[in-house]
């Protein structure tokens, strides 16, 4: 009787510290938001706009448990072009936006778009095709894990053009000209025999204005905000095609240790932001060219057979890309194979296929 007593009493304590007891505690948590840009430029601008305030947005919705302090260290205040990967990897900022096309020999699957161009030119599909194989491709998700992060969204630019102090007409035209070119694209413009000069749209206008360059490999969302048609004021539509060119991610160290409610929000708006950004350029990139034709420039389309000539004159750069990655046992040609079989899956009509010829 006293040991049924005495059980009563303690399970009667338990279940009154039970009750009394705290929930568990909301958590806050400092993200460091780095870009090497400033928000003049669409795919920042979003961050700031869209994607810091919609992930709070959706953590108080789901009933404020926890919340995030944010610091934006945009406008390079963090780092600098090319130093973004880096300081993700290391923690420095616990998320940024990485500019994949200046980190060719960290993350070289990333390239692969640039390594087949003359693809699509709409955004909305080129960023549906980069994010589902950076979430999809053993070998693209392992890149960014590779460097402690995890992928969340991709930006992939309107179409591009070359925008110049000369009119183009042919491919010809470009022969010996000096072409401003970022990262990647260098290997587009040294194929028909122009000369490539690095640049980025932090020095696009002053290159353009002082000579350094006759024109620029670029897109129009880039090109406006800057101005570059001011001192180039012929835009000529080459469709090279849609080209990924950065990333956002996340610190895979940080995130890991986010609850995983946590992790989900920011992972399902970083999708979001995936398609957001696409549609926002797409539109866009339709404004920006009426405004800059309003402005001065002057537009025009290279001819199909011009731009075909284009395609097919350059070396099989894909090619090289896999056969030098082989060597690095870096998994080129199954990322090429996979990227080459979305385009068709989204209907993409091929210039040139790149796996063959």
């Amino acid at each position: 009787m006293k040991f049924a007593k005495r059980s009563f009493l303690s399970a009667a304590i338990a279940g009154l510290m039970f009750t009394l007891a705290p929930a568990a505690s909301a958590e806050t948590f400092k993200v460091t938001f780095s870009a090497a840009h400033g928000p003049q430029l669409p795919w920042i601008g979003m961050i700031k706009n869209y994607f810091i305030p919609e992930v709070d947005k959706r953590l108080k919705e789901a009933g404020g448990k926890h919340n995030i302090v944010w610091t934006e260290a945009f406008g390079g205040t963090l780092a600098k072009i090319g130093g973004e990967l880096q300081a993700v990897e290391s923690g420095v900022a616990e998320m940024g936006f990485v500019y994949t096309i200046f980190e060719a020999s960290k993350i070289p699957l990333q390239a692969v778009c640039f390594m087949a161009p003359f693809g699509s030119d709409d955004a909305r599909v080129m960023n549906k095709i980069m994010y589902e194989l950076n979430t999809e491709e053993p070998a693209m998700v392992n890149e960014w894990t590779k460097h402690n992060q995890i992928f969340l969204a991709a930006l992939s630019t309107d179409t591009d053009y070359v925008l110049s102090n000369f009119p183009i007409n042919t491919i010809a035209d470009l022969k010996g000209r000096k072409i401003g070119a970022a990262g990647s694209l260098s290997l587009w413009a040294s194929g028909i025999g122009a000369v490539p000069v690095q640049g980025d749209f932090a020095t696009h206008f002053n290159n353009l204005k002082t000579g350094v360059y006759d024109g620029l490999i670029a897109f129009t969302t880039g090109m406006y905000p800057t101005k570059s048609h001011q001192v180039a004021p012929f835009a000529t539509r080459v469709d090279l095609g849609s080209m990924m060119i950065g990333a956002l991610s996340i610190n895979k160290t940080f995130h890991d240790k986010l609850p995983p409610e946590v992790q989900k929000v920011i992972k399902d708006v970083g999708k979001d932001y995936n398609a957001r950004i696409a549609l926002t350029l797409h539109n866009l990139a339709i404004d920006f060219e009426k405004r800059m034709a309003d402005e001065g420039a002057k537009f025009s389309r290279l001819p199909a057979d011009e731009r075909r000539k284009w395609a097919m004159t350059m070396p099989n750069i894909a090619k090289n890309w896999v056969d030098t990655n082989a060597k690095r046992s870096v998994p080129a040609q199954a990322v090429l194979s996979a990227y080459m079989k979305k385009m068709r899956e989204n209907n993409v009509q091929l210039v040139r296929d790149w796996e063959r010829n």
